[in-house]
């Protein structure tokens, strides 16, 4: 696909087709965080388009990085304090965030502008920056400066992969670390995996660093996630992404309500 397509794609009104994923919250029987990402593209036709091709795409190009990250910044941030109005709640937005994006010198005034224009308090932002991914000098001090200076919560995703990305964790002022699904799958199978995870949660404790689980499919998993210690949790278990029309009601069933901290 054309790199002026796809521009014109994400700067098209409504092109972008956003879902939602919980991220629970253990030992509350409440969650008010909510992961946003693209699920689908509205074409030109009308015709709804898979977004993993197009973000392949959008990754590889600077400017088209740019264009999109500071597009679904603004629209989820809209679409949160929407949401929020209507459930009469505080929820937290947490969003994947791509290097290049971070590293803009005008990022932190970027997200300033779009927090004071929308309202969305900056506590109620989470940027999630994957292990995997590498990011400059200059991206970890703007992200230092969001959290320190205002308030926005960083998250480390895919953490225990293969490539763990420990000297990440010096450099950035981390909130959340978020284990790979891996060891969700072989934790209660593999004794070892087991131990790691309870290791990974101390180590966490002595960072003062809370720690969330992906991919929780069972009761059994939940459970010991719980026991362990881990602040929060996400999986089909919990919910399966789904649409923001459907989430509202998710919203307003386990959200809670503005007051509460």
């Amino acid at each position: 696909m054309e790199h002026s397509v796809i521009s014109n794609m994400i700067l098209e009104k409504n092109a972008m087709v956003l879902s939602a994923q919980p991220k629970w919250t253990f030992g509350k029987n409440t969650c008010n965080t909510y992961e946003l990402f693209v699920s689908q593209f509205r074409g030109e036709d009308g015709n709804l388009l898979p977004s993993w091709p197009i973000l392949q795409v959008v990754e590889q190009e600077d400017s088209l990085s740019q264009l999109f990250s500071i597009t679904l910044l603004w629209e989820a941030v809209r679409k949160t304090v929407e949401l929020s109005r209507r459930a009469n709640s505080n929820l937290t937005l947490s969003l994947n965030l791509l290097p290049k994006f971070a590293e803009n010198e005008h990022f932190v005034e970027q997200v300033r502008a779009c927090l004071q224009e929308t309202g969305l308090e900056a506590k109620r932002l989470q940027f999630e920056l994957s292990e995997l991914q590498r990011i400059n000098a200059q991206g970890c001090q703007n992200l230092n400066t969001l959290h320190d200076e205002m308030g926005v919560s960083l998250v480390m995703g895919n953490f225990g992969t293969a490539s763990t990305n420990m000297p990440l964790l010096h450099r950035i002022h981390f909130d959340l670390l978020e284990l790979d699904r891996s060891y969700t799958e072989q934790m209660l199978t593999d004794d070892s995996v087991y131990r790691t995870v309870i290791a990974i949660q101390h180590m966490a404790e002595t960072l003062d660093i809370h720690m969330c689980a992906k991919g929780i499919d069972t009761q059994e998993q939940f459970e010991a996630f719980e026991e362990i210690g881990f602040f929060k949790g996400q999986g089909a278990l919990i919910a399966s992404p789904m649409s923001l029309e459907e989430l509202e009601g998710y919203v307003k069933r386990y959200a809670l309500e503005k007051g509460h901290k």
